[in-house]
C-alpha cells in the first residue's frame, strides 16, 4: 500500500487483480483520521504510520478474497476530545463512511481489554451521551497487532455494529469473525462479510479500478 499522507491525493482506491473471481465487487468507504494530538500534539511517528500502512494493506489483501475493496479518504486535523469520555469532534466525521481514528494508544473508556481496537455503530441518545449516527473504528497502534484492523473491519462487514452491543454477543462475534478471517486468509471467500453490501458506507459496483 502507498502511504496516505498530507502530501498524497485525498482519495485512493485499492484493489487486487485476480481475487474474488465471480463476486460482484463491494467498495467500502473509509474516512481515515490520524490523531493530530498524539505525542503531545506532534502527531503519529513515521514508524507508527508505517505500521498502519501494513495493517491496512493486510486488510486490503485479505478482504479482496471476498470481493471487498477499500476507498480511502484522509481527513486532516482530527483529535480526540476528552471530557470524562473520549469523542471525535463531529466536524471530522463522515456520515457515509467508516470513520477510522488512528492513534498511538487508546484510552480505557474505548479499549478496556487493551486489544488496540474498538468499533461501534450508530446509537440513540442515552445520558450523558447525545445520539451518535456515525460508524467508527478506533485503532491504537501501541497495543494493536497488524491483524487488529482487519478484525475491526469484520465487525462492520458482518453488521455487528448495527446491532445492540452486549458482552456475550461481542465475545461470540469476536470468535466467529476470527474464524472467518482465518478461512479468508486461506483463500476462502466469506459470504457473511458481504452482508455489508447495502450499508450506507458500501456500494456494489461492476468494476474496481487498479491503482
Amino acid at each position: 500500500m502507498e502511504r496516505l499522507t498530507r502530501r498524497d491525493l485525498p482519495v485512493a482506491l485499492f484493489a487486487a487483480a485476480g481475487s474474488s473471481a465471480g463476486l460482484q465487487p463491494i467498495v467500502v468507504s473509509i474516512n481515515i483520521l490520524f490523531d493530530q494530538g498524539a505525542h503531545s500534539g506532534k502527531g503519529l511517528r513515521a514508524d507508527e504510520l508505517a505500521k498502519f500502512d501494513r495493517s491496512q494493506d493486510r486488510a486490503r489483501r485479505e478482504f479482496a478474497v471476498s470481493g471487498i475493496f477499500f476507498q480511502l479518504q484522509l481527513t486532516e486535523g482530527a483529535y480526540l476530545r476528552t471530557q470524562g469520555y473520549s469523542e471525535i469532534p463531529e466536524k471530522f466525521l463522515a456520515a457515509n463512511a467508516i470513520n477510522l481514528f488512528v492513534t498511538a494508544a487508546l484510552g480505557y473508556d474505548i479499549d478496556r481489554e487493551r486489544t488496540g481496537g474498538s468499533s461501534s455503530g450508530p446509537r440513540g441518545r442515552r445520558p450523558p451521551f447525545a445520539a451518535d449516527p456515525y460508524f467508527k473504528t478506533f485503532l491504537g497502534l501501541g497495543d494493536a497487532s497488524e491483524a487488529t484492523l482487519a478484525h475491526e473491519y469484520s465487525h462492520h462487514f458482518t453488521l455487528d455494529t448495527q446491532r445492540p452491543p452486549s458482552a456475550s454477543g461481542n465475545f461470540w462475534a469476536d470468535m466467529r469473525n476470527d474464524y472467518w478471517l482465518w478461512r479468508q486468509r486461506r483463500g476462502v471467500p466469506i459470504a457473511e462479510f458481504r452482508a455489508c453490501a447495502r450499508s450506507k458506507w458500501a456500494r456494489l459496483t461492476d468494476a474496481v479500478p487498479l491503482r
